[in-house]
């Protein structure tokens, strides 16, 4: 191929390409929110903001009598912020020889190793919000798991709160692979063409999960909290009235209550588990009010709730792990769990540069000279937030 001076629509368009084929996460996730922004003419900036709607779950009645004789419940939809709140980016410096590289060989040398640079901080941070926002737990703190067991269990606690049984994935770390290679050999026999297995970067598949390994798995590090208890019977919504306990409770932290159960999303039946809940915003330590997912709603005749009841006073939170440990956190989750949107930057005036979206995710590259070295500058911009949609169709694998 001869040499071609590489324009910036070339490569925006091919690290767009890089980011979206070769990234387990995005690939992953809800990325087609970037419609719901307003459409801007000079493209977007930090802070955009988007509402995703999340349907309410109608209730259902026995006999002829309407609503049962009551007022049928307001349907009310709730709603989820998406804000584009992370910009990220890579430098690239190179003269002008070096432009006159073909695209392949300017990919392999330059623009590869910027975007594997860029995609694992991107994942780093997608991944820790992903956990943090999500309140199920499965595994033993501490022990990184080695049976199909838990990932059964995380299938089962999808399935407990109807999460849709396609595009489920499983992105857990190489120690977590290995563990589950070494005890299970041949347990990921292809289902699909071996040439897919390496196009989609895929393990393979088991349980009805697609697995993916990844190297930028969290670490949730808890904190020293401890001890503590319920202050107040009766209590309801997203904030949990706590005493006699010390110590700091991290966000993202994990407890159970007892007595309160999951309930079926539809029925409001209780499935016989504990709810699980994590702590939404960190916590100081001491007596107070802690933050909390999901909001304590019980069931009632017209109200289908997150839980059967509300905890006793003096019920003691029993956390998930440790005080002052870190646990790695593997994710399972259905593609509509977490929404990702990547925004079109606009090309500042007085540079040169384009902007290429390929399957929603956007990658700005823009471009400034020094005549007198002779040489480029490049920088290559994403801007893109996330949202926990429905964090019930999602589940931590503890290792």
């Amino acid at each position: 191929m001869a040499n071609t001076i590489l324009t910036h629509q070339m490569v925006a368009r091919e690290a767009a390409k890089m980011l979206v084929e070769e990234d387990t996460v995005v690939k992953n996730v809800n990325t087609g929110r970037k419609g719901e922004f307003t459409e801007a003419v000079n493209g977007y900036k930090k802070g955009d903001t988007v509402k995703i709607g999340i349907p309410p779950v109608p209730v259902t009645f026995d006999g002829d009598v309407f609503a049962g004789g009551g007022n049928a419940p307001d349907l009310a939809e709730t709603s989820v912020d998406l804000k584009l709140d992370t910009k990220k980016h890579v430098a690239l410096t190179f003269t002008a020889k070096e432009k006159l590289l073909s695209l392949s060989d300017f990919s392999e040398r330059f623009l590869r190793p910027a975007m594997q640079s860029l995609r694992s901080s991107m994942n780093a941070d997608l991944l820790m919000r992903f956990a943090r926002a999500t309140p199920n737990v499965v595994g033993t703190p501490g022990t990184v798991p080695n049976t199909r067991r838990v990932y059964g269990q995380a299938r089962a606690s999808l399935e407990r709160f109807l999460a849709p049984t396609d595009n489920r994935s499983v992105l857990f770390s190489s120690d977590a692979n290995l563990e589950l290679s070494e005890a299970n050999s041949g347990l990921f026999n292809a289902q699909r063409d071996i040439s897919d297995i390496y196009r989609l970067g895929a393990v393979g598949d088991f349980s009805g999960f697609t697995f993916f390994e990844n190297q930028s798995m969290p670490v949730l590090a808890l904190g020293a909290g401890s001890g503590y208890v319920v202050n107040g019977a009766n209590q309801t919504g997203a904030s949990l009235a706590v005493g006699t306990g010390t110590g700091a409770l991290t966000r993202g932290t994990v407890f159970t209550l007892a007595g309160v159960f999951a309930v079926h999303p539809i029925t409001g039946i209780s499935t016989g588990k504990l709810r699980q809940f994590l702590v939404a915003a960190d916590y100081a330590g001491g007596a107070g009010n802690v933050s909390i997912y999901p909001a304590i709603t019980p069931t009632t005749s017209t109200v289908i709730g997150t839980v059967n009841a509300s905890p006793a006073n003096g019920t003691a939170l029993t956390l998930v792990g440790a005080p002052s440990t870190g646990y790695r956190q593997n994710m399972a989750w259905h593609k509509d769990a977490f929404a990702v949107a990547y925004a079109p930057l606009p090309v500042l005036a007085g540079l040169e540069g384009y902007t290429a979206t390929v399957k929603n995710v956007s990658v700005r590259v823009m471009q400034f000279a020094d005549g007198k070295a002779d040489v480029e500058s490049t920088r290559i911009d994403v801007l893109y937030g996330c949202a926990a949609v429905r964090p019930d169709h999602a589940v931590r694998i503890t290792e």
